[in-house]
């Protein structure tokens, strides 16, 4: 972590030089280590893409070979290998582990009393958001990608697992986290949202007409 640490000091330090503002800095930085995880992300969608798929064709499996149970472990067999070589999904949520802590010991490091042109109600970055503002935006942005997923017919999402209750229940957990997190991480997390948002908008456009055309 002391290595991502003094990466990240680099260059947010070299950003305030630029820009002058801690806020539109945060910003930035996000920008800039979202797109350095981009390949991995595409990665992982289509990891998540090959098992939605796998899961279908167990199915079908399960029902061509429903009185042979030889040949359906069979066929099963194969496609838990398949399973496993797409097998990447959570590496780039894993990342944001030590991505985070990193960064909340740079802006630990931040002057006592900063503020930023992008949150003119708040006078400190450094603690958290009396008015729960940037919490509220944190979780609403946070939900979107899931709530984007979740808009598929109702049989696919059982076969997802896709639960409105399970969307919920996360956004609860992380309202109480930003609460009392410094307003830092809320920008941090809001960047990063609304660029997983938009990687997934266009991942989706682009991705269901290679879909069609496999399936021709």
């Amino acid at each position: 972590m002391g290595i991502i640490f003094d990466v990240f000091n680099f260059i947010i330090n070299w950003l305030y030089s630029i820009v002058g503002d801690w806020g539109v800095v945060i910003i930035l930085a996000t920008m800039l280590i979202r797109f350095c995880l981009l390949p991995l992300s595409l990665r992982q969608k289509r990891s998540l893409t090959e098992q939605q798929e796998l899961s279908k064709r167990m199915e079908e499996i399960k029902l061509k070979h429903e009185n042979d149970k030889d040949k359906q472990q069979q066929e099963m067999a194969k496609l838990s290998s398949e399973s496993m070589k797409s097998m990447l999904g959570c590496l780039v949520t894993l990342l944001q582990i030590p991505i985070m802590y990193s960064l909340y010991r740079v802006f630990s490091q931040m002057p006592a009393e900063v503020g930023s042109i992008i949150v003119p109600w708040i006078s400190n970055l450094k603690l958290p958001d009396a008015y729960h503002i940037i919490p509220f935006i944190a979780v609403l942005i946070q939900l979107l990608p899931g709530i984007i997923t979740a808009h598929v017919p109702v049989k696919e999402a059982r076969q997802n697992g896709l639960r409105w209750p399970q969307l919920l229940f996360m956004g609860g957990l992380s309202m109480l986290f930003f609460i009392k997190a410094p307003v830092t991480l809320g920008i941090y997390w809001i960047s990063s949202g609304l660029f997983s948002t938009i990687e997934l908008v266009l991942y989706n456009r682009l991705h269901k007409p290679v879909a069609a055309v496999a399936q021709k």
